[in-house]
Protein backbone atom coordinates (compact mmCIF):
# COMPACT_ATOMS: atom_id res chain seq x y z
CA UNK A 1 0.00 0.00 0.00
CA UNK A 2 1.20 3.40 -0.53
CA UNK A 3 1.88 5.02 2.21
CA UNK A 4 0.45 8.30 0.91
CA UNK A 5 -2.41 6.79 -0.80
CA UNK A 6 -6.43 6.74 0.54
CA UNK A 7 -7.57 3.64 1.85
CA UNK A 8 -11.40 3.98 1.96
CA UNK A 9 -12.50 2.25 5.43
CA UNK A 10 -15.78 0.49 5.76
CA UNK A 11 -17.67 -1.45 8.44
CA UNK A 12 -19.19 2.12 10.11
CA UNK A 13 -21.54 3.95 9.56
CA UNK A 14 -19.61 7.04 8.40
CA UNK A 15 -18.54 6.40 5.05
CA UNK A 16 -15.91 8.51 4.54
CA UNK A 17 -12.69 7.38 6.59
CA UNK A 18 -9.68 6.32 5.17
CA UNK A 19 -6.51 4.83 6.17
CA UNK A 20 -3.14 6.79 5.26
CA UNK A 21 -0.69 4.62 5.90
CA UNK A 22 -0.42 4.10 9.56
CA UNK A 23 -3.31 6.47 10.43
CA UNK A 24 -6.76 7.21 10.11
CA UNK A 25 -8.38 10.14 8.55
CA UNK A 26 -12.05 10.59 10.02
CA UNK A 27 -14.47 13.73 9.55
CA UNK A 28 -14.92 15.74 12.79
CA UNK A 29 -18.51 16.07 14.39
CA UNK A 30 -19.35 17.92 17.17
CA UNK A 31 -18.49 16.02 19.72
CA UNK A 32 -14.59 15.91 18.60
CA UNK A 33 -12.97 18.32 20.54
CA UNK A 34 -14.63 16.26 24.11
CA UNK A 35 -13.32 13.32 22.22
CA UNK A 36 -9.89 14.49 21.44
CA UNK A 37 -9.55 15.20 24.92
CA UNK A 38 -10.53 12.30 26.17
CA UNK A 39 -7.80 10.27 23.87
CA UNK A 40 -5.36 12.60 25.16
CA UNK A 41 -5.91 11.33 28.39
CA UNK A 42 -6.07 7.92 27.69
CA UNK A 43 -2.25 8.49 26.17
CA UNK A 44 -1.23 10.09 29.53
CA UNK A 45 -2.66 7.60 31.16
CA UNK A 46 -0.67 5.01 29.32
CA UNK A 47 -3.83 2.79 28.43
CA UNK A 48 -3.13 0.93 25.66
CA UNK A 49 -6.67 0.26 24.22
CA UNK A 50 -7.15 2.87 22.25
CA UNK A 51 -6.19 4.84 18.80
CA UNK A 52 -4.22 7.89 19.81
CA UNK A 53 -4.82 11.49 18.70
CA UNK A 54 -2.59 12.82 16.51
CA UNK A 55 -4.68 16.01 15.33
CA UNK A 56 -6.29 17.57 12.07
CA UNK A 57 -4.86 17.41 8.83
CA UNK A 58 -4.89 19.90 5.92
CA UNK A 59 -8.41 18.67 4.74
CA UNK A 60 -9.89 19.43 8.46
CA UNK A 61 -10.38 16.00 9.69
CA UNK A 62 -8.43 14.46 12.52
CA UNK A 63 -6.01 12.00 12.13
CA UNK A 64 -5.65 8.64 14.72
CA UNK A 65 -3.23 5.92 14.92
CA UNK A 66 -4.73 2.71 12.83
CA UNK A 67 -5.14 -0.35 14.48
CA UNK A 68 -4.54 -3.00 12.66
CA UNK A 69 -6.34 -6.56 13.29
CA UNK A 70 -9.91 -8.48 12.65
CA UNK A 71 -13.09 -6.50 13.87
CA UNK A 72 -15.06 -8.70 16.23
CA UNK A 73 -18.57 -8.45 14.77
CA UNK A 74 -18.68 -11.82 13.48
CA UNK A 75 -16.31 -13.17 16.14
CA UNK A 76 -17.78 -16.45 18.56
CA UNK A 77 -16.69 -14.75 21.32
CA UNK A 78 -15.52 -17.49 23.87
CA UNK A 79 -14.96 -16.71 28.26
CA UNK A 80 -11.26 -16.12 27.83
CA UNK A 81 -12.00 -12.69 25.34
CA UNK A 82 -14.56 -11.49 27.63
CA UNK A 83 -12.58 -11.14 30.18
CA UNK A 84 -9.61 -9.31 28.48
CA UNK A 85 -12.97 -7.17 27.21
CA UNK A 86 -13.76 -6.46 30.39
CA UNK A 87 -10.44 -6.04 32.13
CA UNK A 88 -10.01 -3.57 28.69
CA UNK A 89 -12.91 -1.27 30.09
CA UNK A 90 -12.31 -1.39 33.57
CA UNK A 91 -8.80 0.36 32.84
CA UNK A 92 -11.07 2.54 30.32
CA UNK A 93 -12.73 3.58 33.22
CA UNK A 94 -10.28 4.18 35.65
CA UNK A 95 -8.27 5.72 33.46
CA UNK A 96 -10.71 8.49 33.21
CA UNK A 97 -11.99 8.25 36.73
CA UNK A 98 -11.40 11.18 38.84
CA UNK A 99 -10.32 13.75 35.54
CA UNK A 100 -11.71 17.02 34.68
CA UNK A 101 -13.58 15.49 31.76
CA UNK A 102 -16.05 13.48 33.73
CA UNK A 103 -17.72 16.75 34.65
CA UNK A 104 -18.81 15.46 38.26
CA UNK A 105 -19.94 12.13 37.23
CA UNK A 106 -18.17 8.57 38.10
CA UNK A 107 -16.47 8.56 34.67
CA UNK A 108 -16.21 9.03 30.73
CA UNK A 109 -18.56 6.48 29.05
CA UNK A 110 -17.96 4.97 26.09
CA UNK A 111 -21.20 4.56 24.91
CA UNK A 112 -20.54 1.57 22.12
CA UNK A 113 -18.62 -1.27 23.95
CA UNK A 114 -19.47 -3.72 21.34
CA UNK A 115 -18.38 -6.15 19.06
CA UNK A 116 -18.03 -4.30 15.75
CA UNK A 117 -15.51 -1.54 17.79
CA UNK A 118 -13.52 -4.17 19.15
CA UNK A 119 -9.91 -5.13 17.49
CA UNK A 120 -8.18 -8.48 17.80
CA UNK A 121 -4.96 -9.74 16.82
CA UNK A 122 -4.82 -13.55 16.71
CA UNK A 123 -7.85 -13.87 18.21
CA UNK A 124 -7.26 -11.46 21.37
CA UNK A 125 -9.24 -8.28 22.15
CA UNK A 126 -6.29 -5.30 21.97
CA UNK A 127 -8.18 -1.91 21.74
CA UNK A 128 -11.94 0.01 21.16
CA UNK A 129 -12.48 1.90 18.26
CA UNK A 130 -15.34 4.66 17.53
CA UNK A 131 -15.12 6.86 20.72
CA UNK A 132 -17.32 9.45 18.93
CA UNK A 133 -19.93 9.13 21.45
CA UNK A 134 -17.96 9.17 24.69
CA UNK A 135 -19.28 11.31 27.27
CA UNK A 136 -19.34 11.53 31.18
CA UNK A 137 -21.31 8.90 32.92
CA UNK A 138 -21.23 5.85 35.18
CA UNK A 139 -19.71 2.35 34.70
CA UNK A 140 -22.45 0.40 35.43
CA UNK A 141 -24.15 2.13 31.64
CA UNK A 142 -21.00 1.19 29.96
CA UNK A 143 -20.79 -2.57 31.86
CA UNK A 144 -24.80 -3.12 30.72
CA UNK A 145 -24.46 -2.07 27.12
CA UNK A 146 -21.18 -3.92 26.67
CA UNK A 147 -23.16 -7.27 28.25
CA UNK A 148 -26.29 -6.51 26.18
CA UNK A 149 -23.70 -6.60 22.57
CA UNK A 150 -21.07 -9.14 23.41
CA UNK A 151 -23.83 -12.01 25.07
CA UNK A 152 -26.58 -11.18 22.71
CA UNK A 153 -29.04 -10.57 25.85
CA UNK A 154 -32.22 -11.92 23.86
CA UNK A 155 -31.44 -13.99 21.33
CA UNK A 156 -33.97 -17.02 21.51
CA UNK A 157 -31.34 -19.16 21.03
CA UNK A 158 -29.22 -19.34 23.80
CA UNK A 159 -30.65 -20.32 27.23
CA UNK A 160 -30.99 -17.98 30.26
CA UNK A 161 -28.51 -20.30 32.14
CA UNK A 162 -25.70 -20.05 29.91
CA UNK A 163 -25.94 -16.29 29.57
CA UNK A 164 -26.16 -16.23 33.38
CA UNK A 165 -22.68 -18.03 33.38
CA UNK A 166 -21.22 -15.41 31.20
CA UNK A 167 -22.45 -12.05 32.68
CA UNK A 168 -21.29 -13.18 35.68
CA UNK A 169 -17.75 -14.39 33.96
CA UNK A 170 -17.89 -10.71 32.69
CA UNK A 171 -18.72 -9.02 35.83
CA UNK A 172 -16.35 -10.83 37.77
CA UNK A 173 -13.48 -9.73 34.85
CA UNK A 174 -14.44 -6.22 35.79
CA UNK A 175 -14.80 -6.75 39.49
CA UNK A 176 -18.91 -5.40 39.25
CA UNK A 177 -21.34 -7.06 41.76
CA UNK A 178 -24.32 -4.71 41.91
CA UNK A 179 -27.06 -7.39 40.55
CA UNK A 180 -30.01 -5.39 42.13
CA UNK A 181 -29.05 -2.40 39.56
CA UNK A 182 -27.81 -4.07 36.64
CA UNK A 183 -30.99 -5.67 35.24
CA UNK A 184 -32.74 -1.84 35.00
CA UNK A 185 -29.31 -0.76 33.67
CA UNK A 186 -29.39 -2.98 30.88
CA UNK A 187 -33.00 -1.89 29.78
CA UNK A 188 -32.05 1.24 30.26
CA UNK A 189 -29.20 1.00 27.61
CA UNK A 190 -31.74 -0.77 25.30
CA UNK A 191 -34.30 1.42 25.54
CA UNK A 192 -31.81 4.61 24.42
CA UNK A 193 -30.34 2.88 21.50
CA UNK A 194 -34.23 1.47 20.85
CA UNK A 195 -35.39 5.54 20.94
CA UNK A 196 -32.32 6.37 18.28
CA UNK A 197 -33.28 3.57 15.81
CA UNK A 198 -36.73 5.13 15.84
CA UNK A 199 -35.47 7.99 15.36
CA UNK A 200 -32.83 6.78 12.41
CA UNK A 201 -35.95 5.10 11.41
CA UNK A 202 -37.71 8.21 9.96
CA UNK A 203 -34.63 10.44 9.73
CA UNK A 204 -31.81 8.03 8.66
CA UNK A 205 -29.59 9.60 6.11
CA UNK A 206 -30.35 6.92 3.30
CA UNK A 207 -32.95 4.11 2.92
CA UNK A 208 -30.03 1.76 4.08
CA UNK A 209 -29.76 2.94 7.51
CA UNK A 210 -33.55 3.48 7.57
CA UNK A 211 -34.46 -0.31 6.88
CA UNK A 212 -31.99 -1.50 9.28
CA UNK A 213 -33.16 0.70 11.73
CA UNK A 214 -36.68 -0.20 11.28
CA UNK A 215 -35.83 -3.83 11.42
CA UNK A 216 -33.42 -3.63 14.39
CA UNK A 217 -36.64 -1.51 16.61
CA UNK A 218 -38.43 -5.10 16.94
CA UNK A 219 -35.73 -6.67 17.58
CA UNK A 220 -34.35 -4.39 20.53
CA UNK A 221 -38.06 -4.57 21.81
CA UNK A 222 -37.89 -8.56 21.99
CA UNK A 223 -34.89 -8.27 23.88
CA UNK A 224 -36.06 -5.83 26.45
CA UNK A 225 -38.95 -8.40 27.04
CA UNK A 226 -36.36 -11.17 27.23
CA UNK A 227 -34.67 -8.79 30.02
CA UNK A 228 -37.20 -8.48 32.02
CA UNK A 229 -38.30 -11.66 31.79
CA UNK A 230 -35.32 -13.03 33.36
CA UNK A 231 -34.90 -10.50 35.81
CA UNK A 232 -34.90 -12.11 39.17
CA UNK A 233 -32.50 -15.37 37.41
CA UNK A 234 -29.79 -11.97 36.27
CA UNK A 235 -30.13 -11.09 39.78
CA UNK A 236 -29.64 -14.10 41.45
CA UNK A 237 -26.48 -14.58 39.65
CA UNK A 238 -24.58 -11.95 42.48
CA UNK A 239 -26.56 -13.49 45.46
CA UNK A 240 -24.47 -15.56 48.12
Amino acid sequence: MDMDEEQKLSGGQNTDVVRIGDTVHRPVGPNSDYVHKVLTLLEEKKYQSSPRYLGIDEKGREILTYIDGEMGRNVEWNESQLIVVMKMLRDFHDSTAGSELCNGQEVVCHRDIAPWNTVLQKGIPIAFIDFDGVEPGTRIEDIAYALWTFLELGNPDIDINTQASRIKVMCDAYEFNNGKSLVNAIITEQQRVLEIRKSMATSGKDSEIKEFSKDRIKVIEDEINWVRKHEEEIESIFKT
